[in-house]
């Protein structure tokens, strides 16, 4: 890293420091303080959804270099708008300690640029809580605020981005595509701070309304994995996903093959436009999972497979299981598709031994 740019980012972190100090004049009120606690406990209740949902992410796209999707703006712009500045400081400070531990879920997560964006945050939260006291109308004031919240953090990663990696890097914060995270999560948040604003106590809502936009990326990102998925995953990553991407579809389905017969993969690869994510599993198998599809579809699907799999000589076991026809957790549909291919295979080796005589 250029000099230029770790001059920058201790500059940022020492300005949000003295930013803190600085507007620590209001006074604090017990209401002030349970606000705090609220907002700090939604960003941790994400963070704990995350820390699971975000490695699953991180797997279905480790080919293609995902960004993450961060939404604690969600909580961290109410905070500077509705309270004073020390504890909306603390509230972003706790809510990026837990989320810590979601970056360093997928093994790319550094901690100088962590704290750096961290301190952009507090700083651009510094602009919006000094926007919103100096406003004479409170809602017109927040939506200023938040113009404010997301350039001032846009411009901070920005310019620590093009010190560290040229102009090359600054092109890519001028597409607005870029930000269209960060826009959505404000004003997420700044519709709960309106409300909190006319006392309506909906702000609550924010959390499952994040989970949920977050739940409907994954469905996505599952139906596109595919397209990056030559070879099959390893058992680890294909149970993180699965996990997954079966507790947020309504419907989710698995075949399972006892066999990794190279012939049986093509056989799956003629199909590979209704597969989500392929992976191994046991010592030699192969399972598919299938996001939003109903049993009966699988059972459809699992009809040409098998056939697919007898037009090539391939001596191979299909078992399906569905969500929530067999069960409504991972575990529950493996342990399904296990004792179907223990049956099946019972039956084959029972129909190989039988010999009618002439």
């Amino acid at each position: 890293m250029r000099r230029s740019a770790v001059a920058f980012i201790l500059i940022t972190d020492l300005a949000a420091v003295a930013a803190t100090c600085v507007l620590a004049q209001s006074p604090i009120t017990t209401n002030d303080a349970w606000l705090a606690v609220f907002l700090a406990s939604l960003s941790i209740a994400y963070s704990i959804h995350t820390m699971n949902a975000e490695g699953a992410r991180y797997a279905l796209n480790q080919r293609r270099a995902a960004a993450m999707s961060n939404m604690l703006g969600t909580w961290t712009f109410p905070a500077a708008v509705l309270l004073p500045m020390p504890l909306a400081a603390g509230v972003i400070v706790i809510a990026s300690a837990v989320q810590w531990r979601v970056k360093t879920a997928t093994g790319r997560a550094s901690l100088c640029r962590y704290v750096f964006s961290v301190a952009a945050v507090i700083l651009a939260a510094a602009l919006a809580n000094q926007t919103m006291a100096l406003g004479s109308s409170q809602q017109l004031s927040l939506w200023v605020a938040a113009f404010v919240y997301i350039f001032a953090n846009v411009l901070l990663v920005s310019i620590a981005a093009t010190m560290a990696s040229g102009l090359s890097a600054a092109k890519v914060f001028l597409r607005p595509r870029s930000h269209i995270n960060e826009i959505r999560t404000v004003m997420i948040g700044g519709a709960g701070a309106v409300l909190w604003l006319v006392n309506i106590p909906l702000l609550w809502l924010t959390l499952p309304l994040v989970i949920g936009i977050q739940r409907l990326e994954m469905r996505s990102e599952s139906r596109n994995a595919s397209e990056g998925l030559a070879a099959p995953m390893t058992e680890k990553v294909w149970g993180t996903v699965a996990r997954e991407v079966v507790r947020a579809c309504t419907t989710a389905s698995i075949l399972r093959l006892d066999s990794d017969d190279p012939a049986a993969a093509r056989a799956i690869a003629q199909l590979q436009a209704g597969c989500d994510a392929i992976g191994a599993v046991g010592a030699s198998g192969l399972v598919i999972l299938l996001a939003d599809c109903p049993g009966p579809n699988a059972d459809s699907l699992a009809l040409r497979l098998r056939s697919a799999m007898a037009s090539g000589g391939v001596q191979a076991n299909v078992a399906v299981a569905a969500k929530p026809r067999d069960g409504q957790v991972l575990e529950d549909l493996l342990a399904v598709t296990e004792a179907e291919l223990i049956t099946r295979e019972a039956a084959t080796r029972s129909a190989r031994s039988f010999r009618p005589d002439a």
